[in-house]
């Protein structure tokens, strides 16, 4: 999480003092406010159903509030607020300390600076050499799986929505109402902007194959409204898929600097502008004469 804080390499040593006890030595360059998280993280870990009792020891070498005084860092088991540490300095003195980064003095002061016992010769410690390199690459296979995760979650919901709700309003529409444009544009642009939002979809065939049936089965009902223009209209989904099939093989990982630029609202609109052409000048022939 704070991988482009840190020194390109950093050395801990970690020694296990019973099952139930452990130290762990920070390197030295780390600075106090990511040593602050570390101890909060240590004793709230995430996806972790239980907590731990952690405190730590320091000589404080950044806030102004504490600068230069030896510190002892901990977690209050009576603060309902999990995001901060609690700090006691040498000379007694008692700060709450939230990820914000504001300090806040404690008036009513019933902690006291405990000095550290991990001097113990006997006890062995493990050095742990960690590369700020090899921090990058797994954070970023975890941001990706995480992504992989929240897009097929996001697939599976908005494809099973669509397979139920387009025939039922298209259905419901047609028994008790005139057909009205709205309805159908908002359909196709609807669908068509989730396609190009979550392009990364047509990375995989079994995806894709269910979004060409989604974009059949909404063509279907285009057609059975028996007016050409909206049968148009209902093919933008499919000219969708076509743009972002050769979209993603033209570009491929370029999409994603795109994305992130100043230029992607105007790309999403050129694409929404070849899908519209497409619509117009291929699928638009092939309906009439299906239509006919």
């Amino acid at each position: 999480m704070y991988a482009d804080r840190l020194n390109d390499k950093l050395v801990f040593e970690f020694a296990e003092i019973n099952p139930n006890s452990f130290i762990l030595r920070i390197d030295k360059y780390i600075n106090d406010t990511n040593f602050f998280n570390l101890v909060n993280y240590f004793a709230f870990p995430i996806d972790f159903k239980k907590t731990f009792e952690v405190t730590g020891y320091a000589t404080a070498s950044k806030h102004k509030e504490i600068l230069n005084k030896n510190i002892y860092v901990f977690t209050n088991q009576e603060d309902t607020d999990f995001d901060n540490v609690w700090i006691t300095t040498e000379d007694n003195e008692t700060y709450k300390y939230d990820f914000a980064g504001k300090f806040t003095r404690i008036s009513e002061n019933n902690y006291k600076y405990i000095e550290p016992n991990i001097d113990d010769k006997s006890v062995s410690y493990e050095q742990i050499i960690i590369d700020k390199k090899e921090l990058w690459k797994e954070a970023e296979k975890k941001r990706i799986e995480k992504e992989k995760r929240k897009l097929e979650k996001r697939f599976k919901v908005i494809s099973i929505l669509l397979f139920i709700g387009i025939p039922v309003v298209f259905l419901i529409n047609s028994c008790f109402f005139n057909f009205d444009i709205a309805l159908i544009m908002f359909f196709a642009l609807a669908i068509h902007f989730w396609f190009l939002f979550d392009y990364e979809i047509f990375y995989n065939l079994q995806r894709t194959l269910i979004c060409v049936l989604l974009s059949l089965l909404f063509i279907v009902f285009g057609i059975s409204t028996k007016n050409i223009f909206f049968a148009t209209i209902s093919t933008i989904p499919l000219s969708s898929i076509i743009i972002m099939l050769l979209t993603n093989k033209l570009l491929g990982t370029k999409i994603d600097s795109i994305e992130d630029s100043d230029w992607y609202r105007l790309f999403w609109l050129l694409l929404l502008v070849l899908a519209v052409l497409i619509s117009t000048f291929a699928f638009n022939p092939i309906l009439e004469h299906i239509m006919e």
